[in-house]
């Protein structure tokens, strides 16, 4: 423990220090943009920077909140108020694909104590994941169960599901299947869940998709 605790302080420090120059040559290359679009409007070199040291910067969140992830502030939270919040901020994700979300909220479900705001990133990366796979006019179905002390979540889509040798790596910290992405998002996902002592497994759907299903204890 005390290993892993160096290292996430080392991990912070060494953050801190790649995003101090990162934000001077990110807002530098905004202004060379604003002073290039009147001179030579074509030119995308200014575009690219600022891009690509945006990307730069997610990368390093991503590491630091695998990394160092944070405890929990643990307050009395609603699930599903969480979820609706989580939908509402991709909402302009669900209009482009034309998305059907179907809820499947148990009613009367207890309030759990958690870090609201750490749940919030764990779901939406399950959603911003599950959108991705997903091809216009797909369907993504949320679940909500209370049982033996635990509301269990289930996040259920109907795309193409994943592929078993990925599915074995799907866990292993920078695999990614995908052209961008640091292969960390669902690792902290796993992070967050466990923190609160929950669990989180990943399987594919029947007849297609893929399944995601977290259990939380009251």
């Amino acid at each position: 423990a005390e290993h892993l605790s160096a290292i996430g302080e080392m991990t912070a420090g060494i953050s801190h220090e790649i995003r101090n120059p990162l934000g001077i040559i990110k807002s530098s290359a905004q202004l060379l943009k604003n002073k290039m679009a009147k001179l030579d409007a074509e030119n995308t070199i200014p575009d690219i920077i600022v891009e690509e040291s945006g990307r730069l910067d997610k990368i390093i969140t991503d590491f630091l909140n695998f990394a160092k992830p944070r405890i929990p502030d643990l307050r009395s939270c609603v699930v599903e108020d969480i979820i609706e919040k989580n939908l509402a901020y991709l909402n302009p994700h669900i209009e482009e694909k034309n998305l059907n979300i179907s809820k499947e909220i148990a009613q009367n479900l207890p309030k759990i104590m958690a870090d609201n705001a750490m749940l919030y990133q764990a779901f939406l990366n399950i959603l911003l994941n599950a959108f991705q796979s997903l091809e216009d006019n797909g369907c993504l179905t949320i679940k909500t169960v209370y049982n033996s002390g635990n509301i269990i979540i289930n996040f259920i889509d109907n795309g193409e599901g994943i592929k078993e040798n990925i599915l074995k790596k799907i866990w292993t910290p920078f695999f990614t299947s995908k052209d961008s992405g640091t292969g960390l998002g669902l690792g902290i996902v796993k992070n967050i869940i466990e923190a609160h002592n929950g669990t989180i497994t990943i399987s594919n759907a029947k007849p297609n998709g893929t399944n995601v299903e977290m259990i939380l204890p009251v």
